[in-house]
């Protein structure tokens, strides 16, 4: 109940702050007329909005609602990671993994089949560097390309989403919630256009080291998550949050390549060298091999700090530096706070051509990254993670006379016919079999003395490759 009640909360108070700002003239994005019709009826008293003099007590009460908010999340959090410690000692799952098998032990196993999808998270500690940017004009200028992407959004500001102009529709179904395992990240997922999806987060998201804190497995929730829909994409873009914590370690574990953003800082580039540390003890401990790439943004050539910073990490990490340099330009913000990425906003600015640079670059090493990737299956398989898919009972039926041959033939026995069972019921002639299926999309038919037909019950059918129609069940 205190979930559901904290995002409605959150809903309206974003809904209220919206009315409250005032038409700019410099291109920074505000409802219009029509989208302020849409919005729930504001509280009681929303007509006194506050006014440029007394701006600042509205912010004290802003401060004071996100404080309230943030100590209920770690009240909720302290409480539901107490009660799953004590479910855990109660039914002796909170033993400790063995010394020599860590948290993070797995050999990087080679893709062996099926769509190799490269997997590249997006990290960086600090603040302010453009990770968020990259992720979201990376994603959408791969899509461009005609490769089908999954954005996710592991930083629970939740900007990625906002970039895209998607926001949360507060119903439970976040990347918070598939981390979790209450729902299935299939059921996550929100589709932005024909080759890009998007799982969003919002602020409870921020609840999640502490509900895990003591879980087993911790680190690999997302890597799980993942195995039923890792087929159906070319690349997955990951946004971690601007710290190394259990969200950003549940990133790494998944990814097989890491984009490091830096802007032209003393704090970034002394940043750079801890997180390079991190990922490196990971790598010993895992045993898995992560690609890094340096990415500077936010570049400004006319000066020369921003020259020295870039020839600083060329000549630091020229193996890992990419060619492409992201430069400072304000179309990149423009478009962020009109929720649309750069190449939708202005293909004729610098950004986009920074960003399609970016992008070739990717691509030009698809062939040799993907020869080194692995399925998230196999990695999960290997460390003993791999939970098996739940098979669901289904029972076909069909009328037909008694003394006829029914079989039924599909997917899900390579199309070899098998025979059914008779009964009556209510004095009808019913044929019936039951058949465990795992979660996915089965085509079927059945063969009635030697004739194929399909399901007169099930209404979805698609063409088969000899010209006929297949009936379809998806579990």
């Amino acid at each position: 109940m205190f979930l559901p009640r904290l995002r409605e909360n959150i809903r309206l108070h974003r809904n209220r702050k919206r009315t409250e700002i005032p038409t700019s003239a410099k291109g920074v994005a505000v409802p219009s007329s029509h989208e302020s019709e849409d919005l729930p009826p504001a509280a009681p008293d929303s007509s006194k909005l506050p006014s440029n003099q007394n701006h600042p007590q509205h912010i004290a009460v802003i401060a004071r609602i996100l404080s309230t908010v943030r100590s209920l999340l770690r009240m909720v959090g302290a409480l539901v990671g107490g009660l799953i410690c004590s479910f855990k000692k109660s039914n002796d799952l909170g033993k400790k993994l063995p010394r020599e098998k860590s948290p993070f032990f797995y050999p990087a196993l080679k893709q062996k089949g099926g769509r190799a999808m490269r997997k590249i998270a997006l990290v960086n500690q600090k603040g302010g560097c453009g990770k968020t940017t990259t992720a979201i004009n990376l994603a959408r200028s791969l899509a461009g390309e005609g490769k089908k992407v999954l954005l996710i959004d592991l930083d629970p500001q939740g900007h990625a989403g906002l970039g895209l102009g998607a926001e949360v529709d507060y119903d439970g179904k976040t990347i918070y919630e598939v981390l979790l395992g209450e729902i299935p990240i299939s059921e996550a997922i929100l589709t932005l256009d024909d080759n890009l999806d998007v799982v969003l987060s919002d602020v409870v998201l921020t609840a999640f080291e502490q509900v895990m804190a003591g879980a087993i497995e911790r680190e690999y929730k997302l890597t799980q998550s993942l195995v039923d829909i890792e087929n159906i994409y070319d690349y997955l873009i990951i946004d971690s949050p601007p710290s190394v914590g259990l969200l950003t370690f549940n990133g790494l574990v998944a990814a097989e390549e890491v984009l490091i953003p830096v802007d032209p800082s003393s704090f970034s580039l002394h940043g750079l060298g801890k997180l390079l540390d991190t990922i490196q003890i990971i790598e010993e401990r895992a045993r898995h091999q992560l690609a890094i790439k340096i990415l500077a943004t936010n570049i400004d050539r006319r000066t020369n700090f921003c020259r020295g910073v870039v020839e600083t990490l060329e000549a630091r990490y020229p193996e890992n530096c990419l060619e492409t340099v992201i430069n400072t330009c304000t179309k990149l913000r423009e478009a962020a706070s009109l929720g649309k990425a750069i190449t939708d906003y202005d293909k004729h600015c610098a950004g986009h051509r920074d960003y399609q640079n970016l992008t070739r670059e990717i691509l030009s090493e698809e062939t040799e990254m993907k020869a080194k990737g692995f399925t998230l299956g196999s990695l999960l398989e290997a460390e003993g993670l791999l939970k098996p898919p739940v098979e669901k009972e289904i029972v076909f039926k069909l009328e037909a006379p008694e003394g006829a041959m029914v079989q039924i033939a599909g997917d899900f026995n390579e199309w070899t016919p098998e025979s059914l069972n008779f009964t009556e019921s209510q004095g009808r002639p019913l044929w019936h079999k039951s058949i465990a299926l795992r979660p996915g999309s089965y085509e079927y038919k059945y063969l009635v003395d030697g004739s194929w037909v399909t399901d007169p019950a099930n209404e979805r059918a698609v063409d088969d490759s000899y010209g006929g129609i297949n009936s379809v069940i998806t579990l």
